[in-house]
């Protein structure tokens, strides 16, 4: 087992270097270190994730437009779900865990419905494991994980509906929503401000996902 300390002093120092850093680790390892991170000495905006047997660490700088879309979508999330007592929309400082995967990630939005069930690790929050929905917004950096990982994992939780994917660098949205059956999911794509995209029983316009998001000229982060 990788000492904690030595953990934190790999990652301190090679995010000094590097945008993100993989280092191969136990989920025990991950734990740990999120414990001994704690300790106020450590960058607060440092993202530390476990995906794959790996800890991802990386410097929680996000570029204007990825800001903005996630600004939008959670002003668009509570909007509709107002009226829907049981319904709690989040940003991205809550850790979502899936058991069967062995992922803990923070979503850029997610959405709650009923209380929340956790993880907890020497009485303190470690983890939700009943979403009920997911928004993503992707990059470069994070496009294939979004796509390949985080989706398959998220689709194992079984309090999830749907699952949102957004692109920061064109005008296309991404939307997964579980079949009745519940071991299906309709998968639909939209890339133009025209269109509206279906969530549930309610619609989002992509202008509003989109509003004020300068593509052309951002630089993609």
């Amino acid at each position: 087992m990788v000492a904690t300390a030595s953990l934190v002093t790999q990652i301190t120092e090679r995010l000094k270097q590097e945008p993100e850093v993989f280092i191969s680790a136990t989920l025990d390892e991950y734990w740990a270190l999120l414990d001994e991170l704690r300790d106020e000495s450590f960058p607060l905006d440092y993202e530390i994730e476990y995906i794959n047997g790996q800890i991802r660490a990386r410097i929680g700088m996000a570029s204007d437009r990825h800001e903005t879309i996630v600004a939008n979508i959670i002003s668009v999330l509570r909007t509709i779900y107002y009226e829907k007592p049981d319904i709690r929309v989040m940003g991205s400082n809550k850790l979502v865990f899936v058991s069967a995967c062995e992922l803990a990630v923070k979503p850029d939005v997610l959405v709650m419905k009923g209380e929340s069930q956790l993880i907890l690790r020497e009485g303190q929050e470690a983890g939700i494991t009943n979403p009920y929905l997911l928004v993503e917004v992707h990059s470069d950096s994070t496009y294939r994980q979004d796509l390949s990982t985080k989706l398959r994992c998220y689709k194992q939780l079984e309090s999830v509906q749907h699952i949102v994917y957004i692109d920061q660098a064109v005008h296309f949205v991404s939307v997964y929503t579980k079949q009745q059956d519940s071991r299906h999911w309709l998968n639909e794509d939209y890339d133009s401000l025209d269109m509206a995209i279906q969530l549930g029983d309610f619609t989002i316009p992509m202008q509003d996902i989109y509003h004020k998001v300068a593509i052309d000229s951002a630089p993609n982060a």
